[in-house]
């Protein structure tokens, strides 16, 4: 192969690694849910769990964006594996109860990298006609007091489960033998 084909090969691979969307499936991530799809409410405490082949204390985050004709949004927090990979994590919609529910997507991500996607539906007080959801009567009505305690936990690791936009470890490792390999063609 002439070394501006490589180049042209190399690149290209380049451009699909870094192509947002693109997940890489660990093929042993699950996210737990009862009957044929993922639904959640526009409420308090509506919860997602799982496993990961990941280590106890290992972080990862868990995304929920709406997709489609759902009102646009998109919600994201990191969470610490526990014992045997496994993962909850607590999620307040509640303020989605009065926009357009709909379809979301539900993504799993670890070291910036999209690691396990399902498709789910969250359900508000405007849903589409089509809709066989229907949202819990008096859901957007409750009003509650609550008092607040702050926690504060210092820790040493420096993975906040939040992704910085820009190349992954993976595609960096490639750039750089990218330009070995192009030198080595030119000598």
């Amino acid at each position: 192969m002439r070394p501006l084909q490589s180049l042209t090969v190399v690149f290209v691979f380049l451009l699909l690694l870094s192509t947002p969307g693109a997940v890489v499936a660990d093929g042993s991530t699950v996210i737990n849910y009862q009957g044929d799809s993922l639904v959640l409410d526009a409420d308090t405490d509506q919860h997602i769990s799982g496993t990961t082949p990941f280590e106890a204390g290992a972080v990862i985050g868990i995304r929920i964006k709406s997709v489609g004709g759902t009102h646009p949004f998109l919600v994201s927090k990191p969470v610490r594996v526990g014992e045997n990979g496994t993962f909850d994590v607590s999620f307040d919609l509640s303020e989605l109860a009065p926009l357009r529910g709909g379809a979301v997507q539900i993504t799993v991500r670890h070291n910036e990298t999209a690691i396990y996607e399902l498709n789910g539906t969250v359900v508000t007080g405007n849903m589409p006609e089509d809709s066989t959801f229907t949202p819990i009567p008096g859901a957007d009505e409750t009003t509650t007091t609550t008092e607040r305690t702050t926690t504060i936990r210092s820790t040493t690791d420096s993975m906040s489960g939040f992704e910085i936009p820009g190349f992954g470890v993976g595609t960096a490792i490639i750039s750089l033998l990218s330009v070995v390999l192009l030198a080595r063609t030119r000598k």
